[in-house]
């Protein structure tokens, strides 16, 4: 059996220190949440004895695992299905413990896809079937996939590690894209759900969007298209940055090519996809990588070296709200013509004038491409403009694509970093007050801290050295005496040579 000798995860602080925590953990948002219920049974653990025992109290928020006044932050542990005396069960550890969970099929089912989104699984391609390629940038791939258990369509991108630990930004990248894309749970942004990990690659399991890209379905279109639908599309994807940005996530590349439909059916049905260039917001205006985004496309203030903040996001939706509204783009010419324009925000709003659209229409798309961020309104105040109350009119609008730019990366923009990200169809916690966990705090006569780590698994770093980790859901019938000293961690000792 192959040994795993190498992740990119392996310094991430909670894999190497003890897994429980006293006290509870610090939570600014909550963004997903589980908890269990009478109906479905309860979550259990083994005692001394090998015997299962409930633990009622366990619950998830977000990356936290929760037991009362002690917790767990399971990102980036490992994950994987285990069972003892036929009942299933869910493995998580690091590299010297690990807490193993049992319950009836549909409690530890539902357990699993809650906990697949934050920790790390192995052995991809014995959980997925690869049909396809359907898009492919400079670090990824990404493949339709099959999940064997249920039939089920996925998405997969693909990160080749030989290229990604070669550069320290871009492996840090990665890890900042999987952590955003934690935080999200929008029917119109791209979801995470499982994350794979081997010694060659890196496994983004996400949605499969059918629908392809925005403009390719449009200019696919034989009827065209109305002002009607345009301000239909602009204001799902206000609506989605709004989301974003209560989040604190700067998106940073919105642009057509990340804007997926779900299916061909809708043209209105959008999903914001590729958070390679994310990060979170900060006041001071610092960020992994600080001038990024598609010419073309980037607020100005990006291209100046300004402090900006959430509202680049929205020139973006400008720029392509004046798309479609002119079938142009603002900013024409080469890659030194477009960058200077870009940067200066040259646009010419004339074009406004050559269309059947409404004053309303022309009024919006200025403001979301005004140079003052003082000015330019953000996702919220965007969404109240007058331009999604009064009448559209049905004027149909015809797409040129043959005027939208290719953009060619020259050695002397080498500080401006260009998504490349693959497409379908084509090639820090902040601390404050506790208020969401206060409902679940209980009292307890014996510190809650220690009542767990009785039913820990320990390994030592010999026992780490000396045997390798099973693979898969794996039978696990043998007493604590006899696991000793692989201390109930699932392992086999390697053959030697």
């Amino acid at each position: 059996m192959k040994q795993y000798s190498f992740s990119v995860f392996d310094k991430c602080p909670t894999r190497n220190t003890t897994l429980w925590k006293k006290g509870l953990p610090k939570i600014q948002q909550i963004d997903h949440e589980l908890q269990q219920t009478s109906k479905e049974g309860s979550i259990q653990i083994r005692d001394d004895r090998d015997s299962l025992v409930d633990r009622c109290n366990y619950h998830l928020i977000n990356q936290y695992l929760i037991s009362n006044s002690c917790h767990i932050n399971i990102k980036n542990l490992y994950l994987k299905s285990i069972s003892h005396q036929n009942v299933e069960g869910l493995q998580i550890s690091g590299k010297q413990e690990c807490l193993q969970i049992f319950g009836n099929r549909d409690l530890i089912v539902k357990w699993k896809k809650y906990l697949s989104k934050y920790t790390i699984q192995r052995n991809f391609y014995k959980n997925y079937d690869v049909l396809r390629m359907i898009g492919r940038g400079s670090n990824a791939k990404v493949y339709k996939v099959e999940r064997i258990s249920d039939s089920s369509i996925f998405a997969v991108k693909i990160f080749k590690l030989e290229k990604l630990t070669k550069k320290d930004k871009e492996l840090e990248s990665l890890l900042k894209e999987i952590d955003i894309m934690r935080k999200l749970d929008n029917k119109n942004v791209l979801q995470l759900h499982e994350v794979f990990e081997d010694d060659d690659n890196v496994y983004l399991v996400i949605d499969y969007l059918q629908g392809g890209e925005l403009l390719k379905q449009i200019e696919n279109s034989l009827e065209g298209y109305t002002e009607n639908l345009v301000q239909n599309l602009i204001h799902n994807l206000l609506c989605s940055l709004n989301y974003l940005h209560s989040k604190k996530i700067i998106h940073r590349d919105i642009k057509p090519e990340n804007l997926i439909l779900r299916t061909k059916d809708s043209l209105t049905d959008l999903v914001i996809a590729d958070f390679g260039l994310s990060d979170i917001y900060n006041e001071q205006g610092i960020y992994l990588f600080q001038r990024c985004g598609t010419l073309g496309y980037v607020a100005p203030e990006v291209l100046r070296n300004e402090t900006y903040d959430y509202k680049v996001d929205i020139f973006s939706v400008g720029v392509i709200l004046f798309i479609l509204l002119t079938g142009e783009m603002p900013f024409q010419g080469d890659s030194d013509d477009l960058l200077k324009q870009n940067a200066k925000c040259q646009i010419d709003f004339n074009k406004l004038n050559n269309r059947s659209i409404t004053p309303a229409a022309q009024d919006f798309v200025r403001l979301l491409l005004d140079e003052n961020i003082n000015i330019r309104p953000n996702a919220q105040q965007a969404l109240q403009h007058d331009w999604f109350v009064t009448p559209k009119m049905e004027t149909f609008v015809s797409l040129s694509l043959t005027k939208l730019p290719i953009i060619n990366r020259k050695q002397d923009q080498d500080d401006f970093i260009k998504s490349s990200t693959p497409l379908w169809n084509q090639k820090g916690s902040l601390l404050i007050d506790q208020s969401p966990l206060q409902k679940y705090q209980q009292q307890d006569d014996i510190p809650e801290i220690e009542y767990e780590t009785n039913y820990f698994k320990k390994l030592t770093p010999t026992v780490k050295d000396q045997y390798e980790i099973v693979e898969d859901c794996v039978d696990e019938e043998k007493s604590p005496s006899q696991m000793v000293p692989k201390y109930r961690m699932l392992v086999r000792q390697r053959s030697i040579d």
